[in-house]
């Protein structure tokens, strides 16, 4: 081969890569229109909006309960996941017993702004809830009292709560549900799976192409970024596999959810391990576990509770897995649970 063929032949093999690369890039965001003002048994529901420390629009939605004065609880989706992925059932409970509610969606993430879309990155998230604190107590001072804070999070954001909680001694109150803490050893990559990550995470990081995604959900053996016996599969996202949740979610999710994050985080994630910082957390604390959890050991949230610098830190659990406790038999009774936590420690009415 002539070294001018060889030329062509490199440029149109670069070609096909990049347009390669800007197939899987492709990420359409679904118009995600404000919520309307709503009247429910136990208050009112309504969208909001509200910046981020960039001037990213952050999406909200803000439910009130039927009393003056209420306490706030601020409530972020986990790991790649959206408001509209089941945080509605807990902030309806926590209004009807006298408890206001601030759900939003990270930056890049449901119905807030950002690019390119499902940008994890714990550092971001955690000056999004600072963001939501500011706007609680600047923008909605006169609808809640923002003297009585409490932040939410549940998996991955519960991690990223708990951090925040830490830096803002003022925070009054804690719920962290099956929160993220550490990686456990079976879930870290080895090998071939590994290498996949860091040469995708290394592309990415040149920011020369477009934006590399990797997939967040999977099954165990499946190279996913969080593999569980509770996913369905990366091959039939679908399909019957995984807990009922996946297969209850809004279709099509809010901003056009897909199972994939960017790559380029997973070169500092490993950095983020809330399990080192849970002994700052001085404001009340209630941690959820599940018993069955192959993602969130269960020995990790006692561990964590045992090392929380609070000297109110109590831990419920209960006998399913990761996902059920959003959905199913036990969502209820862990829903009300944590508002009664909520309620006694912030000093709201209890009502049922």
């Amino acid at each position: 081969m002539t070294p001018s063929a060889a030329i062509a032949v490199a440029a149109v093999g670069a070609g096909v890569g990049w347009w390669w690369l800007w197939r899987r890039a492709r990420f359409v965001r679904l118009p995600a229109p404000a919520r309307p003002l709503q009247h429910t048994p136990d208050g009112t529901v309504r969208g909001v909006s509200f910046p981020a420390e960039d001037g990213t629009r952050l999406d909200g939605w803000l439910f009130l309960p039927n009393v003056p004065n209420a306490p706030v609880v601020i409530m972020a989706p986990g790991l790649g996941g959206t408001k509209d992925g089941f945080l509605e059932p807990f902030a309806r409970c926590f209004a009807a017993h006298g408890i206001a509610a601030l759900a939003f969606d990270y930056r890049c993430f449901g119905g807030s702004e950002g690019e390119p879309r499902h940008w994890v990155d714990p550092v971001r998230h955690r000056r999004d809830y600072e963001a939501a604190l500011a706007f609680v107590r600047a923008e909605l001072a006169a609808e809640v009292d923002a003297s009585r804070v409490a932040l939410w999070g549940s998996s991955f954001s519960g991690g990223t709560a708990l951090v925040t909680a830490a830096d803002h001694p003022d925070v009054r109150a804690l719920v962290v549900q099956c929160p993220y803490l550490q990686t456990p050893p079976a879930l870290q990559p080895r090998g071939v799976a590994l290498a996949r990550f860091v040469f995708w995470t290394t592309l990415d990081l040149l920011r020369v192409l477009p934006p590399i995604y990797v997939p967040i959900f999977g099954r165990p053996g499946e190279w996913a970024f969080a593999p569980s016996a509770e996913n369905p599969s990366v091959k039939d996202f679908d399909g019957p596999l995984g807990a009922p949740i996946w297969r209850a979610l809004p279709k099509p999710a809010l901003g056009g959810w897909e199972n994939r994050m960017l790559a380029r985080v997973l070169a500092g994630i490993d950095g983020f391990v809330p399990m080192e910082h849970v002994h700052r957390v001085t404001c009340p604390i209630l941690f959820v576990a599940a018993r069955d959890d192959d993602m969130v050991p269960l020995a990790y949230v006692e561990q964590a509770r045992a090392r929380a610098g609070s000297s109110r830190k109590e831990l419920v659990t209960f006998p399913c897995g990761h996902f059920d406790l959003y959905l199913g038999p036990h969502r209820a009774e862990n829903a009300r649970r944590q508002a009664e936590f909520l309620a006694e420690v912030l000093g709201g009415p209890v009502r049922a």
